[in-house]
């Protein structure tokens, strides 16, 4: 009996240090270890060079991955020859094998360029990740700084915990200079405990605009900039249930290059909206604002609302997704859209220079269309809490004029 005892306490201790042992040298499964990539260095050089990313020491060996360089033709996986912006490979034991070099050209410009990678694991969403080259011709800033609030589109800023803003950069083609430079994408209040964004602010303009196809499959993946553990897991499909990954700003709105339209399908962007909404009356306003651009630019505030009736749905990793019960978009231009000069602000303009509009409707299959959601900005506002166009007058937002647009 003693001799039996001793034997099973030998085979309990064999499977717990066993059972350790087998996960640490990593013999287990692909939903386990550590999935994640990042930059060796925090820095690119405005001069030819490679620039490194380092799959974490803790990913199972074994597990396959593919990398995409997505951010246009002056970066490769090879050094020499044609440019190879896709890469695959399997994670191995050593260290060399965790490394995947990047090579890239002198940025002889006046303004920075960013390098932007998609990496995916086998059975994970995809990781972006991002860093800027300075140019040889400048400091090397963008012609936009980071996140600027006296942007007319961006409302007034609400300061909780739980939302993060973030604005996203891409090259927009500048008709006057005669070449691409850094301009801001858009700019999202993302709410966690939403795991989607309560509004994304962006200009529309002609610049935007262009003629790239929809990416077939939908290219998904967790914005780089805010924690991916918020987000839902949208590249491994849909919502469960009836609800689909509803863009806030629309790919279609963002079609003039690959990289202002692969950020549209950041999961931040998204929200579980009823099918019937997203592909019928909702995106025929979509079409309409497209038309509504103007030179002087329209400014853009999509948004989602949660109200204390939402319902739950969980993405396909199961974390669990409040939806939205009604969408809005509040739009604010010039009226006669070609008449501001460089460093004038909107917000200096007379409330009968300005056309704004708003536009509310329930998250559900509507048989109504866009000209039946109209409220003004002002009404809007006092809905969701939020102050948009802060730096417009009173009188501009309290406008509802319909025909103005339609």
């Amino acid at each position: 009996m003693k001799r039996f005892s001793q034997l099973m306490q030998l085979a309990l201790l064999w499977v717990l240090f066993g059972s350790w042992t087998a996960c640490s040298s990593g013999s287990y499964g692909p939903e386990e270890g550590v999935m994640s990539v990042e930059w060796e260095s925090a820095s690119m050089d405005a001069e030819a060079g490679v620039v490194r990313l380092r799959i974490a020491d803790g990913a199972t060996p074994g597990l396959g991955w593919t990398a995409e360089i997505t951010s246009g033709d002056w970066a490769s996986f090879e050094r020499w020859s044609s440019y190879l912006t896709t890469a695959s490979g399997r994670v191995g034991t050593t260290l060399a094998s965790r490394l995947v070099d990047i090579y890239y050209l002198d940025n002889v410009g006046t303004q920075a360029r960013t390098l932007t990678v998609r990496f995916t694991f086998e059975g994970r969403a995809p990781i972006e990740m991002s860093l800027q080259q300075p140019a040889t011709g400048s400091s090397g800033a963008t012609s936009d700084e980071e996140t600027s609030w006296a942007w007319p589109e961006l409302p007034q800023k609400v300061e909780d915990a739980a939302l993060s803003y973030v604005t996203h950069f891409c090259p927009v083609y500048d008709q006057k200079q005669g070449k691409e430079l850094t301009k801001r994408n858009f700019t999202l209040c993302f709410d966690k405990t939403k795991r989607a964004s309560w509004w994304v602010a962006y200009p529309m303009h002609a610049a935007y605009l262009g003629s790239m196809s929809r990416p077939n499959p939908d290219p998904w993946a967790f914005d780089p900039k805010i924690e991916s553990s918020w987000q839902a897991d949208l590249a491994l499909g849909s919502y469960s249930g009836q609800p689909v990954r509803g863009h806030q700003v629309a790919n279609a709105d963002r079609d003039a290059n690959r990289t202002m339209q692969y950020q549209t399908f950041y999961c931040s962007n998204a929200t579980p909206q009823n099918y019937d909404l997203n592909g019928g009356a909702w995106a025929r306003l979509e079409g309409k604002v497209r038309n509504w651009k103007c030179s002087d630019t329209l400014y853009v505030v999509t948004g989602a609302y949660w109200d204390s009736s939402s319902g739950r749905t969980t993405d396909r990793a199961g974390n669990a997704c409040p939806i939205p019960t009604h969408y809005f978009k509040v739009l604010a231009r010039t009226v006669k859209g070609n008449v501001r000069k460089e460093g004038d602000k909107l917000g200096d303009y007379k409330a009968d220079e300005l056309q704004t509009i708003g536009f509310w409707v329930e998250n559900k299959h509507v048989k109504t269309e866009a000209q039946d959601w109209v409220m003004s900005v002002e009404e809007i506002e006092k809905k969701t809490g939020f102050v948009f166009f802060p730096t417009l007058p009173k009188a501009a937002k309290q406008q509802k004029d319909k025909n103005r647009w339609f």
